[in-house]
């Protein structure tokens, strides 16, 4: 007679051997996403490591060219020869390099609060001489454009230059005074209004209750598998595996210092594992740590096909993570992993080459444009790509103010 074959000989079987079960091919399919993700993150480390030797200099070398750019082009900002667009685009130009600094990842040593002081104290200069200067009819000016925006809206002189420093300050003044999220007064006469506000209200209750039913539903689909889950834990084969390896696993047996400290830690696996009823990982430990065999019951057997389908999913979710995620690594992998090696190469080649050639532009502006006179011819390229966009009462702010 053939000895019986049982689930977790099948499994320590190599896995190109056909699975005679649900479970084993299961489990083959978990040890093939496993070893994935695992040499995934072996591949995404190595390059990670090439970029760090190769490229992340220049990255380094790039930022501090920014942030002397950032330095220099900021004590311009209070010069009265700039016109109003000219000094606009200039502290759009460095507020998109001080963005680009404070989202880099790579940007070595450079201190980007201490650069973003640097320029903002330029720029308070400018802005509270250039308010402090502002005479009574520029304020009624300013007065009468808002009020014909804003009908019934009342501002001091004060309230007035605050808002021309911080155009957004306006917006504390209307919620002052009762205007609505629309720029319009709050009527006390709303029929109209009330009727489409109760009838929102009852379109989010009833969104409301259809949450909660899902919510509901979700909740007793989540207690029948915790159930499920604790019966399989105490009145099955896990459950007695868990004993086996409690026991022989437990660090007080252990007179050996370095073994006591890894039985330490993998009795704290084991305990997690019992506590979030995570079958897979006791399957591991219990594989890892005898050799015996043991043939699960067609209950037991039922309930583990789920454990195992969840693991299956949650390697597939990590994979997903480890090519989206926004940390370094992943990063550095998705910008310069190509199909081969001679690929890759070419990727970080081209991009050094990039970072190069935006430093030596850097440098040689550093150099030339020294001069106000220069620096508005800059300026005046750069505005011409912008001239058809949108104004913003903001931007009609910091135009009449020369802000």
């Amino acid at each position: 007679m053939q000895p019986k074959t049982t689930f977790l000989q099948n499994v320590k079987q190599p896995t190109t051997a056909k699975p005679s079960s649900e479970l084993e091919r299961l489990w083959q399919r978990i040890d093939k996403h496993t070893k994935r993700n695992a040499n995934f993150d072996i591949k995404k480390s190595t390059l990670f490591n090439q970029f760090q030797e190769q490229v992340e200099p220049h990255e380094h070398h790039q930022a501090s060219m920014i942030a002397e750019q950032i330095i220099h082009l900021s004590k311009f900002i209070p010069r009265k020869s700039l016109t109003a667009e000219q000094r606009n685009e200039l502290v759009d130009w460095i507020n998109e390099d001080l963005s680009y600094l404070a989202g880099h990842p790579f940007i070595g040593e450079v201190e980007v609060e201490k650069v973003t002081q640097i320029f903002q104290s330029h720029l308070n200069k400018h802005n509270h001489d250039t308010v402090n200067a502002i005479d009574s009819s520029q304020l009624n000016l300013l007065r009468t454009m808002l009020q014909q925006d804003f009908p019934g809206l009342e501002l001091t002189d004060e309230d007035l230059r605050e808002v021309a420093v911080d155009p957004q300050k306006l917006y504390k003044h209307l919620d002052e005074q009762g205007f609505g999220e629309d720029g319009n007064e709050q009527s006390d006469n709303g029929a109209c209004d009330a009727n489409e506000e109760h009838a929102d209200q009852d379109e989010n209750w009833d969104d409301f209750f259809d949450q909660f039913d899902q919510f509901d539903r979700d909740e007793i689909k989540q207690q029948k598998t915790d159930a499920k889950l604790e019966k399989l834990f105490k009145s099955s084969q896990l459950n007695k595996m868990y004993k086996r390896l409690a026991s022989k696993l437990h660090p007080d047996k252990e007179p050996d210092p370095t073994k006591k400290a890894e039985k330490h830690e993998l009795m704290q696996l084991l305990g997690h594992a019992r506590k979030a009823k995570d079958g897979f990982t006791l399957l591991q430990l219990y594989i890892t740590h005898f050799d015996d065999d043991v043939d699960f019951d067609e209950e037991t057997r039922a309930n583990l096909v789920p454990l195992l389908q969840n693991k299956i999913v949650e390697l597939n979710k990590q994979h997903r993570q480890q090519k989206e995620g926004n940390d370094p690594h992943s990063l550095v992998w998705r910008k310069f992993n190509g199909r081969s090696k001679a690929q890759t190469k070419a990727n970080f080649a081209n991009h050094i080459a990039a970072l190069n050639n935006e430093c030596d532009e850097i440098a040689e502006r550093l150099g030339y444009c020294t001069t106000i006179k220069l620096l508005k011819e800059e300026l005046n390229d750069r505005i011409l790509d912008k001239r058809h966009m949108p104004i913003s009462i903001e931007n009609a702010l910091e135009s009449m103010f020369n802000l």
